[in-house]
């Protein structure tokens, strides 16, 4: 008798990455697709811009950077002297006052001295930027019956600035009223003159105010003089 055995077909890919062992063991590189790779995703293309430490400072622009091309620019930055907000909170240069010997003067006046002891008296001072303002305090005596001329000068100001001068009473010996008694504005140098009257009491305590009214310059002091004539 003659046996037929039936013929299988085992259809074989070419294009397989892998191999049949021996013992049956398939051998080869795994398919791998996008979710199992283990490189590091930059996830930064993904977000949007303001979300992006763009300069690695660590703050963002939703963090408050004002300027995130710059690392030395962000909310807790050291803003000194250099015409950019560099802590980005809409003040230019504040932080620049450790330069001037007299701050914080802007609220307590730096006291100059009393005109009692010596007929000068002078002061020197930075305005950082247009927020800022100086304040300096001096003691004037008077007998009633003596005159006197009191000539006040604001000197240095910055080339491109226009400071404001004002002279103010804060208390007196008599019965002057008290508040300002004079002010002036401008470049260069700026003078104020107050001149006794007879038989009027103008002893008191008085104050000098420096303020900016635009062009202030952290990077250059101005100087204060007070003479008795």
């Amino acid at each position: 008798m003659r046996l037929i055995f039936p013929l299988v077909l085992v259809a074989c890919s070419f294009n397989a990455s892998s191999e049949v062992t021996d013992s049956g063991e398939a051998r080869g590189e795994p398919q791998k697709d996008g979710s199992d790779s283990a490189e590091p995703q930059d996830t930064s293309e993904q977000l949007p811009g303001y979300l992006v430490d763009d300069d690695k400072d660590g703050y963002t622009e939703n963090e408050g950077d004002c300027d995130d091309t710059d690392r030395n620019v962000h909310p807790e930055a050291v803003d000194t002297c250099d015409g950019v907000d560099t802590d980005c909170d809409g003040t230019f240069d504040e932080d620049s006052a450790s330069d001037d010997p007299n701050e914080p003067n802007d609220s307590q006046p730096t006291y100059m001295g009393s005109l009692k002891e010596t007929k000068t008296l002078s002061g020197v001072g930075i305005i950082h930027n247009d927020d800022d303002l100086d304040r300096f305090k001096f003691a004037l005596h008077d007998s009633g019956t003596s005159l006197f001329t009191l000539t006040m000068t604001l000197a240095n100001i910055p080339a491109d600035g226009t400071y404001l001068f004002t002279f103010n009473r804060l208390s007196s010996d008599g019965e002057q009223s008290v508040g300002q008694v004079d002010k002036i504005f401008g470049t260069g140098s700026l003078t104020l003159v107050y001149k006794d009257v007879f038989g009027k009491e103008d002893g008191g305590a008085y104050e000098l105010v420096v303020e900016s009214i635009a062009g202030a310059d952290c990077a250059q002091s101005y100087s204060v003089n007070v003479v008795l004539d």
